[in-house]
């Protein structure tokens, strides 16, 4: 048996696709002048949505939220903070992918993961033919821009990349860092320290909830306990891309049994009845990885976090964000 055949014989997942990917991959795709580039776009968006599918299979319980801004040449997928490049073709006869050099060595693009998925159209099938960490891939220049990859160096055994989402932190992996970012994000990183509210020491930017939200969004964010609770509440600029709409991010601390703290996070619309459609609040470790999430549906007059407990000096960040637009904020207990 040669190699390839080897490789070709370690299928581990085949995932059907429906009417509705297809459109939604034609949609993706239809960008570019050049039918070379819309049909790799293609191929990408139906490899992205065959991961997705795939993730919704079983009990994974894993979310991947998709980048399309590099679609012409790969697709992205971020889940519990580990970033995803994936690259499709039609078939893997020969031994090796040829892939762009920056999306492995530049900052901003490069992957803690890098699958490869080959789409079988007619047949309306894609097949997730393996993963690899970033350190763990092998690759020669084939050019000035491109790199050349073997398809051995892709694990078609995807529990070994489950396993890494679920129990690894993505600082585990290491990916390249732009020296000058890393220097300004140190020293412009804002930590609320929440154990100073509890001491009557409100954040600057933080107020009280009565001065954010309209009365009738205040009569049904009532507390359970207004003399125990202490709420306060952040405006959250979302942009252009939203119309120059605010949210209120409206944090509740309530002292819990063993000199612990529960903390309860809110996203509410401001001067608004509803929030924004696919708005995501996220729960996030310090290093990145997503601890819990929940997404607005249409009409969401708010959406919450499960509240948990934790002693001082804990640290944790809430981001905001849908599709490229995210901000965050770090706070500590």
């Amino acid at each position: 048996m040669s190699i390839i055949s080897n490789f070709r014989s370690l299928i581990p997942e085949e995932i059907e696709l429906s009417d509705m990917d297809y459109l939604l991959a034609k949609q993706w795709s239809n960008q570019s002048t050049q039918e070379a580039l819309n049909w790799q776009s293609y191929l990408n968006a139906l490899g992205i949505l065959a991961w997705e599918n795939w993730l919704n299979q079983g009990q994974k319980n894993l979310v991947g939220k998709k980048n399309l801004d590099h679609i012409n040449e790969v697709a992205y997928l971020e889940i519990n903070g580990f970033k995803v490049c994936l690259f499709a073709q039609e078939d893997y006869l020969k031994e090796e992918i040829t892939l762009p050099k920056k999306f492995i060595d530049e900052p901003e693009l490069a992957a803690h993961f890098y699958g490869i998925v080959e789409v079988l159209e007619e047949s309306q099938t894609v097949i997730l033919r393996g993963i690899s960490q970033r350190q763990k891939l092998t690759y020669h220049s084939q050019d000035s821009n491109h790199y050349r990859i073997s398809v051995h160096d892709f694990n078609p055994e995807f529990n070994h990349f489950l396993a890494d989402c679920r129990y690894l932190e993505p600082t585990a992996i290491s990916l390249p860092q732009n020296q000058v970012q890393v220097i300004t994000e140190a020293i412009s990183e804002k930590v609320t320290k929440l154990g100073e509210w509890l001491d009557g020491i409100v954040t600057e930017g933080w107020q009280t909830v009565d001065q954010l939200l309209m009365p009738e969004t205040q009569l049904a964010f009532a507390t359970r306990n207004l003399a125990e609770d202490l709420q306060l509440g952040k405006l959250i600029d979302l942009g252009v891309s939203f119309g120059e709409q605010r949210v209120v991010l409206i944090i509740t601390l309530t002292p819990a049994e063993d000199d612990k703290i529960r903390v309860l996070a809110r996203l509410s619309p401001y001067n608004s009845e509803h929030l924004p459609t696919n708005l995501q609040l996220s729960l996030k470790s310090r290093s990145g990885k997503v601890i819990q999430s929940v997404e607005t549906r249409q009409q969401d007059s708010y959406i919450q976090l499960k509240p948990f407990k934790s002693q001082t000096g804990k640290t944790f960040q809430l981001e905001v964000s849908r599709n490229e637009f995210a901000v965050s904020e770090t706070f500590e207990l």
